[in-house]
């Protein structure tokens, strides 16, 4: 069986477990009389507190070494003895527990039945624990029903024939018996054989990773468990509190759909990073919980008489706090599901342990009261999951729950209004819960090769267009000859219409504004904000690529969406516009990158500033690639004596008023001329201040020269200048390098990784005084130009497009579950058979 079927029966079961537990209850409610149900809920709750700790703490450990040992390996048999032994320890102590806590309101009986079923409920555990480490998932959920399916219908006799709460428990027993039976048949082949030194030194650690399992989930229920427990105590068993436990059936619906959720999530979430796989999951329960809270909290009292005795009906009051209890208890768990997938169990156990004191001191105060108990565990549950959030420190965490928690406010409102009105009450409540389906529905994905919408901002034959965009263009074509689907959109200009270029599209985004370059983005990011989902519906990607731009770097897209999101970063320098144009540009910065779970970024210096902003993500390094043509060499060309700048005449970035300064000094010592090949947004400032410096017949203005012409043109300098203030990578020497052509450039990160004293000249950076020296030196040496442009070329024969491209593709499938582990020769077999 395949692990999303297995995973699914698993759920199913779940689900199921849960769905007739609450139906048992029900007929209880109109079996048992209001003192019996009271002291049979009572226990049963005790027994769920049980059943928690036991499904957490020993099978996850034998779950673990099952996965990491075979049959008859003595690993396997010591951790099935230690499972066996702690389970009949804590099953004991458990016991012990349980008889304390009911002795106030129970008979002999009764505490005889629950003290059974304790025992047994944690012997269960060892075969749980196997199963789930050699993942058989159909004989775990086949178990799981059986032993229901016996519970519920020994439990329906025993209440017919008038045999109490007792009986009813007295059936918990008989089918945890069973299954504790198949327990210990399923793993008596692995138990007898004799275990070896070496392992039995395993014991405490596996009995230390035991004992923190059972900690958070035994203070998890019993937080859920408490206000049941107290208040039985304070009303001594009596019927003060039946209401109250009659409805806490309807109220905790929400927990089962949490349980669930967290059953199928959980493998899942331990072998992956970041919270990329726990938010679809989170957004389901809250969507889904949220609708089911709003309708029980507002349910009429006609349709709670056709599942409740009346004499409950005078409870409905209750309804409303048990539903907010509801919801919180269910959100703890599934908060706690991820912390402990997370190893993050220790910090959630604080925040419980500081709800249990506090629910433990306030509710023996508010018990005599049925209604102020409740509020009070509305305030505990709903306490305990904010102080649960807090833990995650993930912006999305909190954001994905914003949209469903108001549209569950607003589904209270409106249902609320029309609680006097069976009819109009139904109808609407189908509405809500129909679209809540709608919206946690998964979408069906059509046939196709793998589809990427990439926003890549600046199409690469835009005038003045960067490195950033050859890069872009360079990894999607070759990305579209595996077979992918590329769409790259870009800001807006003029002449700019939607075209083809080697087989990816590229798509103009936003309005066209006057003004420029900058205004365009600005349209294009706006465009972004408010139009993403136009054009996710138009293009239907299964993963969207942000490259990061000026002037923001991030728009949070991972924020917008539900489609995974991949972060391409090739600029990060928000702080230095905003120190321009006074706007907090770096504000926005942030926040996109801590959205990010996964990130490639240009250069090791980019990656380790981005790991250091958000050590959640994922960062991959990823250089940039060089194209054949680079490799042709001096011998295809001819040396001149200039010195040349290629790149966008920018001031900003390129620091292109450093080098004019710098040359304008220099210039009186040299042969050397100055050819600037490029243009951009401060091209008439530059040529000014050139003309004020005296320089402007020493200084060449070649215009835009792209393609393999800019190889013949760095090939052809004697040395090529770098006065950038800031770099992602530094293209333009990577090519001089690679053509032989020495670089003199500032000593900045990203570029000093290329520009090395074995290959060029690294100033200290923003030193003009420096640059004019290196300039001098370097152009008026001809035979150290010849030294160091030798080295250039092996020293970035590393830089490869096609090794680029197809690493940034495994990432790009990484985050898409149908193209996972994924590589080119399975690419056909997934395009004729997807589904």
């Amino acid at each position: 069986m395949s692990a999303q079927r297995g995973t699914g029966a698993l759920l199913a079961a779940t689900a199921f477990t849960g769905a007739a537990n609450y139906g048992l209850s029900l007929i209880l409610v109109h079996l048992l009389s209001p003192g019996e149900f009271s002291r049979f809920a009572a226990v049963s709750t005790l027994l769920l507190t049980v059943g928690t700790v036991a499904g957490a703490a020993v099978p996850w450990v034998l779950a673990r070494e099952t996965a990491l040992s075979g049959r008859g390996d003595p690993r396997r048999r010591q951790a099935i003895r230690f499972g066996l032994i702690a389970s009949l320890v804590l099953g004991v102590v458990a016991a012990t527990a349980v008889v304390f806590a009911a002795a106030s309101y129970s008979g002999t009986g009764l505490l005889l039945g629950a003290a059974a079923a304790t025992v047994l409920i944690l012997l269960c555990a060892v075969g749980v624990g196997v199963l789930q480490g050699e993942q058989s998932f159909l004989r775990l959920a086949g178990v799981r029903v059986l032993e229901v399916a016996i519970r519920i219908t020994l439990a329906v006799l025993a209440a017919l024939v008038g045999w109490g709460s007792a009986g009813v428990i007295g059936a918990f027993a008989v089918g945890a018996g069973t299954a504790a039976l198949w327990s210990l048949l399923a793993v008596g082949r692995d138990l007898w054989a004799p275990s070896t030194g070496t392992v039995a030194s395993e014991t405490w650690t596996l009995a230390r990773h035991a004992g923190a399992l059972a900690a958070g989930q035994a203070a998890l229920s019993l937080l859920l468990s408490l206000d049941v427990i107290i208040g039985a105590a304070v009303q001594a068993g009596g019927d003060g509190l039946a209401g109250y436990q009659a409805l806490l059936v309807l109220a905790r619906v929400p927990l089962f759909l949490a349980t669930a959720l967290a059953t199928a999530v959980f493998p899942r979430l331990v072998s992956t990073t970041g919270t990329r796989t726990f938010l679809p999951t989170l957004r389901t329960f809250l969507i889904l919980g949220a609708a089911i809270t709003a309708a029980v909290a507002s349910v009429p009292a006609a349709l709670v008489e056709v599942v409740l005795p009346t004499e409950y009906v005078a409870s409905l009051h209750l309804l409303a706090p048990l539903a907010l209890a509801g919801f919180g208890g269910a959100l703890a768990t599934l908060l706690v599901a991820y912390l402990q997938a997370r190893e993050r169990l220790g910090a959630a156990v604080a925040v419980l342990t500081v709800a249990l004191v506090a629910a433990g001191c306030g509710y023996p105060l508010a018990a005599p009261d049925p209604s102020t108990l409740a509020w009070a565990s509305a305030v505990a549950m709903l306490g305990a999951s904010a102080g649960l959030l807090t833990i995650i420190k993930d912006t999305r965490v909190v954001l994905t729950a914003v949209g469903p928690l108001l549209l569950g406010g607003a589904a209270w409102l409106v249902l609320h209004s029309l609680t006097g009105h069976l009819v109009s009450w139904l109808i609407c409540a189908a509405v809500v819960g129909g679209a809540a389906v709608l919206l946690v529905r998964p979408r069906p994905r059509p046939e196709g090769p793998l589809r990427i919408l990439h926003l890549g901002f600046e199409d690469p034959a835009r005038p003045g267009a960067g490195g950033g965009s050859v890069r872009t263009h360079e990894v999607n074509r070759r990305i579209v000859d595996s077979g992918a689907e590329v769409v790259v959109m870009c800001s807006r200009y003029p002449g700019f219409a939607e075209r083809e270029q080697d087989g990816v599209r590229y798509v103009p985004c936003g309005i066209p504004v006057p003004g420029g370059h900058f205004p365009s983005l600005l349209s294009y990011f706006a465009a972004v904000l408010t139009g993403l989902w136009q054009m996710e519906r138009r293009f239907r990607p299964d993963v969207i690529v942000e490259d990061f731009a000026a002037p923001f770097s991030s728009i949070a897209v991972p924020y917008l969406t539900r489609t995974p999101v991949v972060g391409v970063v090739q600029w990060l320098f928000a702080a230095d516009k905003t120190a321009q144009y006074h706007l907090p540009f770096h504000l926005v910065e942030a926040l996109g990158v801590k959205a990010h779970d996964k990130l490639i970024a240009v250069s090791e210096d980019l990656a380790q500033e981005l790991r250091t902003r958000n050590p959640a993500a994922e960062v991959h390094a990823l250089p940039n690639g060089l194209e054949p043509a680079a490799w042709q060499g001096t011998a295809a060309f001819g040396r001149g004596d200039h010195i040349l700048f290629l790149g966008r005449l920018e001031i900003a970035q390129k620091g292109m008023d450093l080098l004019l300064d710098a040359y304008a000094a220099a210039a009186p010592y040299l042969s050397s001329d100055l050819h600037l090949a490029g243009d951009g947004p401060d091209e008439a400032v530059l040529r000014e201040r050139a003309r004020r410096l005296g320089i402007e017949d020493r200084v060449r203005w070649l215009g835009r020269v792209s393609g393999a012409a800019r190889f013949d043109l760095l090939a052809r300098a004697r040395l090529v200048c770098m006065p950038s203030r800031y770099e992602t990578f530094g293209m333009v020497a990577a090519e001089a390098l690679a053509v032989g052509t020495p670089v003199v450039a500032f000593d900045i990160p990203c570029l000093r990784a290329l520009v090395q004293a074995e290959v060029g000249v690294p100033v200290p950076a923003g030193d003009v005084g420096a640059l004019t020296e290196a300039l001098i030196s370097l152009a008026n040496d001809p035979a150290r130009c010849r030294r160091l442009g030798a080295a250039g070329p092996p020293s970035v024969r590393h830089l490869d497009w096609d090794t680029v491209a197809a690493d940034q593709l495994a990432i790009y499938r990484s985050v898409v579950p149908l193209w996972q582990g994924v590589g080119r020769a399975e690419d056909a077999v997934l395009h004729s058979d997807q589904h």
